[in-house]
C-alpha cells in the first residue's frame, strides 16, 4: 500500500503533484464516513410493455467529500412516483440496436476476474499474467490469445481436461489459504494434491507425442511472430529476427548466410519487438522489460545517430586507451557499443565482462 508520511513536498511538477494529491485524498478517504447512495427503480407499463426507469442520488456524502474531485458519481434523480401512479408519455423513440461483444480483458481487468473466480492469490495473480506473455499465450495490452494460446487450450481440453479445469486450480489455492490459517496439516493437503497430480501427469505422458505433435506448429508460428522486428535495413528483402546464439540472445537477418547481418541484444531482461522504427535511422526498435524497471524501447543500430558520443565522452575514451582492466589485470578498456549506446568493456571479453559508464 501506499500511503502519505505526513511530509510535505516542496518542489513537485504539476503531474507529480497531482499523484501525490491523489495517494493523500485517497488515504484519507479510506477513515471517512460510509457515503450512502439510493437507487430508485420503476416500472412503466405501456400497454403491454414493461419499460424501467431507473434514478440514484447521494443521501450522506460521507467519505466522498473527502475524495473530491476524484468521486465521479452521477446524480440521476427521478420525480416523486408512487404505486399505481400514471404519466404522460410526451415522445417515444425507436433505436435500433445490436448486442455488444464484452470488451477484451486488459491486465487489471483479468486480474479482478481471476479474484472474482477464486483462482490464484494476491501475490501470484500479477505472476500468472506475466507468465502468460513470457510463453506466447497472449499479446498486446488490450489481451489478444495467441494462434499458440488458443492452440494449447484446444489440444489440452481433448487430451488432458483435468489441467485447465479452473475448479482444480481454485481447489489447490483454497487448500493453501487453509495450510495459512493453520485449519489442515501441510502434509495432509500436498499428499492429495501428489495423488490428484499423479493421475493426471500419468495420463498425459501416454499422450505426450500426440500433444507435442499437435502444438508445434503453433508453437513455431507464434514463436516466428514474436521474433521478428521488421526488414532488414541492409539486404531489403530478409527479415530482422531474433536468435538465441551461443552467448544469448542476438538479431540476425533470416536470410543468412546470403546477409550476415546481426545486431547485439541485452541479455539481462525480457526482449521483444517494439513494432516501431527508430526515427533517426529507421532501424527496427525493441522494448527491453525488467524487472522493477520501466519498459525501455531501444534502437538496435549502435550506428544510431542518437548514440554519437559527446565531446566529454571522446575525451573519456581517449584517456582510457590502453587503461588496464580492474578486474582480470590482463585485458585492456576498449571502446564498446550496445543498444544502450557506447560503453568501455574489457578486450577479453566474453572472459572477462567487466564494463565502465561513459560519465560524459
Amino acid at each position: 500500500a501506499i500511503y502519505p508520511t505526513g511530509i510535505t513536498p516542496k518542489s513537485l511538477k504539476p503531474p507529480e503533484q497531482k499523484v501525490y494529491d491523489l495517494i493523500v485524498k485517497r488515504f484519507l478517504a479510506t477513515f471517512g464516513d460510509w457515503a450512502m447512495r439510493e437507487t430508485i427503480t420503476v416500472a412503466i407499463a405501456v400497454k403491454d410493455e414493461i419499460f424501467i426507469a431507473k434514478g440514484t442520488t447521494t443521501k450522506e456524502r460521507g467519505w466522498h467529500v473527502l475524495y473530491e474531485p476524484y468521486v465521479n458519481l452521477k446524480e440521476e434523480e427521478l420525480p416523486p412516483l408512487a404505486a399505481g401512479d400514471e404519466i404522460v408519455i410526451k415522445k417515444i423513440t425507436l433505436l435500433k440496436k445490436e448486442t455488444q461483444p464484452p470488451k477484451r480483458y486488459t491486465e487489471s481487468s483479468l486480474v479482478k476476474e481471476l479474484e472474482k473466480r477464486g483462482l490464484g492469490t494476491k501475490s501470484t495473480r500479477a505472476a500468472i499474467i506475466e507468465t502468460l506473455f513470457q510463453r506466447g499465450y497472449v499479446a498486446e495490452k488490450s489481451l489478444q490469445a495467441t494462434k499458440l494460446g488458443i492452440r494449447i487450450v484446444t489440444v489440452l481440453s481433448k487430451y488432458s481436461p483435468e489441467i485447465i479445469d479452473e475448479q482444480l486450480t481454485k481447489r489447490f489455492d483454497e487448500d493453501m489459504e487453509l495450510i495459512i490459517e493453520d485449519k489442515k496439516k501441510e502434509e495432509e493437503i500436498l499428499d492429495g494434491a501428489k495423488d490428484v497430480l499423479t493421475g493426471i501427469l500419468t495420463k498425459f505422458r501416454k499422450q505426450e507425442k500426440s500433444i507435442g505433435a499437435e502444438l508445434r506448429e503453433a508453437w513455431q508460428e507464434t514463436q516466428d511472430k514474436q521474433n521478428t522486428l521488421g526488414d532488414c535495413p541492409i539486404c531489403k528483402k530478409g527479415k530482422l529476427v531474433i536468435k538465441k546464439g551461443k552467448y544469448g540472445l542476438f538479431i540476425a537477418c533470416n536470410q543468412y548466410p546470403e546477409c550476415t547481418t546481426t545486431f547485439k541484444l541485452p541479455q539481462n531482461g525480457l526482449v521483444k519487438p517494439a513494432d516501431a522504427v527508430c526515427e533517426a535511422c529507421s532501424t527496427p526498435m525493441i522494448l527491453v522489460v525488467r524487472k522493477k524497471k520501466r519498459p525501455e524501447k531501444l534502437c538496435i543500430n549502435p550506428a544510431c545517430p542518437t548514440k554519437k558520443l559527446t565531446t566529454e565522452e571522446k575525451k573519456e575514451v581517449k584517456a582510457a586507451a590502453d587503461k588496464p582492466c580492474p578486474k582480470c589485470g590482463t585485458g585492456t578498456l576498449v571502446l564498446r557499443t550496445s543498444v544502450y549506446g557506447s560503453f568501455l568493456g574489457c578486450s577479453n571479453y566474453p572472459k572477462c565482462r567487466h564494463t565502465e559508464q561513459l560519465n560524459g
